[in-house]
């Protein structure tokens, strides 16, 4: 594929993705109009997401004509500030499904700090990784990085946000890894996750501790813990090879999925549009993916090649758990998915993601940081 084509590719890419969500929601709205003879949530989604998408967009547009330069420049502001909002939504923030994340803004509107922030780790972590290496050595950074990230996911643990928490983990090792560690560094690396890991599961809410313990056997309690599970299970195989359509459809219109417009909508593609457009829709996640793998060998400067793969892992990380989850291949964990889950924060972060990808090959001949 030629160099100019690329983010082209990748544009249509999201557009594709960002098309799919919102026709999700609009067949899901129709689902409801047939079965219960009026509109419900499903209408209220895709009108809001129509909304929140012409705001990401012009976001999006915006960031089109920041400097290349400042990024480097905004990377330790930008993570202060994110900080502070994610200690704040402790202090003030809005409580929903037993976890504070919101800050309300207006009405229903809110902003949730524990999405934006994942831009802010990527942005920091490229930062402290590309610090000049005649004063810090990798050693040095990869200690940097780790009290730049420390912070972040303890604070978003204790909304609680375990699914972002590890999000902002994984994209974080994701980045190190790239950055050609050397064995003995690596392992220490891996050393020091396993005990992370460790004081994680330590120090759990019996909830979360649940939420394992029900993927590995939901039918141990059909009714409560493995409900959503199960649910969601049935859901995504009740659409069979082509789906059941708007007419067809019960779970999505009578509500049998809980929270099916962010965590689990997933399973809404399965019973709308069955295994055809789920594999689709898994097709153009891969299409995102490659596109931005494309993108990412383009780019000559360290720094921009360590925010490229930083989204893409965001990306990965997301798609890959938020899909598992739906089917029961990984425990519950809230992680909505990108560009179809419903939420506004969400929908910001990935347009701004996106646009900062397309920023970065535009200028790729010019970046010298």
């Amino acid at each position: 594929m030629k160099p100019h084509r690329l983010p082209r590719f990748f544009i249509v890419s999201v557009a594709l993705l960002i098309a799919f969500g919102l026709g999700t929601f609009y067949a899901a709205s129709l689902a409801e109009k047939y079965t219960l003879g009026h509109y419900g949530s499903f209408r209220s989604y895709f009108t809001k997401t129509l909304l929140l998408l012409g705001v990401s967009v012009a976001a999006g547009l915006v960031l089109q004509f920041l400097n290349h330069r400042l990024l480097r420049v905004l990377a330790l502001p930008i993570y202060a500030v994110q900080t502070v909002l994610l200690v704040l939504v402790l202090l003030v923030g809005k409580g929903m499904y037993g976890s504070r994340r919101w800050i309300p803004i207006t009405g229903s509107f809110g902003i949730q700090p524990s999405e934006l922030h994942k831009l802010a780790i990527i942005l920091i972590v490229a930062f402290v990784l590309t610090l000049p290496r005649e004063r810090f050595t990798t050693s040095v950074k990869v200690l940097l990085t780790a009290l730049a990230v420390a912070p972040s996911v303890l604070l978003v643990a204790k909304e609680p946000d375990l699914g972002s928490s590890m999000v902002l983990l994984g994209v974080s090792v994701l980045m190190l890894v790239h950055f050609r560690l050397t064995n003995r560094q690596l392992l220490t690396l891996g050393l020091v996750l396993v005990v992370a890991a460790g004081g994680i599961w330590l120090n759990l809410k019996p909830y979360q501790r649940t939420r394992i313990e029900t993927f590995l056997n939901p039918q141990a309690d059909p009714l409560g813990d493995g409900y959503n599970v199960i649910q969601s299970i049935v859901a995504t195989g009740s659409g069979g090879l082509w789906g059941r359509g708007i007419k067809g459809s019960t779970q999505a219109p009578l509500s049998f999925v809980p929270v099916q417009y962010a965590d689990f909508v997933f399973s809404l593609v399965g019973e709308l549009f069955g295994f055809v457009g789920s594999a689709t829709l898994v097709v153009l996640f891969i299409m995102l993916l490659w596109s931005t793998f494309l993108v990412f060998r383009t780019l000559n400067d360290e720094f921009a090649r360590l925010i490229v793969i930083g989204i893409g892992s965001m990306w990965f990380i997301q798609a890959a758990v938020n899909m598992a989850m739906t089917i029961g291949l990984s425990p519950v964990t809230g992680i909505p998915l990108p560009f179809i889950s419903y939420g506004g924060s969400s929908l910001l972060t990935h347009v701004l993601a996106a646009s900062l990808v397309v920023v970065l090959y535009r200028t790729r001949e010019e970046l010298r940081f």
